[in-house]
This record gives structure tokens, C-alpha cells and sequence, in this order.
């Protein structure tokens, strides 16, 4: 067995250490856990990404050599808005920059990246050239951005393949416009969320939930759950403060009280 499939076998965070990625270590576990049960169900996968920024998500991918194609979609902005109320800021944010930093993971390898500056919202799925099998949302984190990216995830994925979402605490309001639009247009779809903020759906027949790292995690989602609810306390924090109580208290007194009869 070589040094990567022994790694991924194990989900060894180690696969991750050339390039600082945005995710806690159990998001990475996860993204390992889902790597390695589409390259078991579609070897010579393809994959693609909405939000690179440095590679940090890409490494494993490029080191795998059951990774046929790698598609990095990015826009590539200096800031960004957010659901949290802020616009988010990306310093020295360009593709020479993530390239130059994926060399050092796998310099041989560097020739199945394909690279596209641009919003989803633009982009001709015609691009990709490929069906995709597996897709890796962490682009621009409004509600309306992912279900954009979710729509062109869709139309270059394949018949049967996986759409993962990264920081689901946050944008939890466009994950479910995206369930809603596959229950509208009558796709059928798994959907489930992993520790710690990965939300994952498999569209079609593609149940990579029956591969044993994933259910063992699956079983274990109170991790998801409670972290998702504790990484969001802060506002429920804030609107106890002075004087956002006081005023909810005065409505409910006017409106006599919060207590069914």
C-alpha cells in the first residue's frame, strides 16, 4: 500500500499540511471520509471547487492519483459579502498564488488543474469539459451565491454523483433553497451533514453514505449539530443584551405572555 492510501485509509490530517486550510480538523476528516468513498464508487473521478483561495481544499485531491480532473472555480475578489453581516476579506487573493503554493504539494502532478476566474453566476458550464463527480461548494457565503453555485454544480455534474458544502452553520437558509429546487424538479437526492459544518448532498444514485468512515460520522453528527448551534450562540447572546430583552419583554407583556392556554 503507498504512503497516500495508507493516509486516506486513516483520514490522516496530514494530507493537508503543505497548505493552511479554513476548516477545523473534523471538516478535513470529512472531506477525506468523502474522497475516499467516490474514489471507491467512480475511480478516475473528477472533481471541482467554487471558493479555492490558497488550494488548502484541493491538496488531497491532486496528491490522489484515482483524480483524473480537478476544476478550481474562483472569482478571486479582495473581499466579499457574508450571511454574518460583514464582507470578508482575502488578502493576496489570485490563482498564481494558490498555484505556486499546490506546486509544492505535487509539482508532478500540476497538469490536471484547470483553473477558471469567475463567478458561477457567469460562467458557461460549457467550461467544463468533463461530468463532474464530485463538487466542493465554499465560494462567496450569501444564501443567493450558493444556490448559484448549487445550480451549476448540478449542471455539470454527473447523472449520479455528490454536492458538498463547506460552513453550513452559515449558510443554511440557501442549503435549503437548494434541497427545495431538487425536490421541485423532482431529482432524487440524499442529504445529510457531517462534523463539523459539511453539509453533503448525493444526487441520484450515488450513496457514498455506505462507505464505513462516513456512517461512522453519520452516526456521530451531534458533533455537526451542536457545533453548528454554539458557532451561531453569539447572536442569540446578543439579542439577550440590554436593551433588545427589555423590548421583547415589553411585547410579550402587551401581547399577554408567551404561555398557551
Amino acid at each position: 500500500m503507498s504512503n497516500f492510501e495508507s493516509a486516506i485509509a486513516d483520514l490522516d490530517l496530514n494530507l493537508f499540511s503543505k497548505i493552511d486550510s479554513q476548516s477545523t480538523e473534523q471538516d478535513k476528516r470529512s472531506f477525506l471520509a468523502i474522497q475516499l468513498a467516490v474514489r471507491k464508487l467512480r475511480p478516475g473521478y473528477k472533481y471541482l471547487e467554487i471558493g479555492s483561495y490558497l488550494g488548502g481544499s484541493i491538496q488531497p485531491h491532486l496528491l490522489d492519483d484515482a483524480c483524473r480532473q480537478i476544476y478550481s472555480v474562483d472569482k478571486r475578489p479582495e473581499s466579499q459579502p457574508d450571511a454574518r453581516g460583514f464582507d470578508y476579506k482575502y488578502l493576496n487573493n489570485s490563482t498564481e498564488r494558490m498555484l505556486e503554493k499546490l506546486r509544492t504539494v505535487a509539482p508532478e502532478k500540476m497538469d490536471k488543474i484547470v483553473t477558471i476566474d469567475g463567478d458561477s453566476r457567469s460562467i458557461d458550464p460549457a467550461e467544463i469539459k468533463e461530468k463532474i463527480d464530485l463538487c466542493f461548494i465554499d465560494g462567496e457565503h450569501t444564501d443567493e451565491a450558493v444556490l448559484s453555485d448549487f445550480k451549476f454544480c448540478l449542471d455539470v455534474l454527473n447523472e449520479n454523483g455528490c454536492i458538498v458544502f463547506h460552513d453550513a452553520q452559515i449558510t443554511y437558509n440557501g442549503i435549503a433553497s437548494c434541497v427545495a429546487h431538487l425536490e421541485q424538479i423532482g431529482v432524487a437526492f440524499h442529504a445529510y451533514c457531517l462534523p463539523s459544518i459539511v453539509f453533503v448532498i448525493e444526487v441520484g444514485d450515488f450513496p457514498i453514505h455506505n462507505e464505513p468512515a462516513i456512517f461512522e460520522r453519520l452516526v456521530n453528527n451531534h458533533q455537526s449539530y451542536l457545533f453548528a448551534l454554539q458557532d451561531n450562540d453569539r447572536y442569540r447572546k446578543f439579542a439577550n443584551k440590554y436593551p433588545f430583552r427589555m423590548v421583547r419583554n415589553f411585547i410579550s407583556l402587551v401581547r399577554g405572555g408567551n404561555v398557551s392556554q
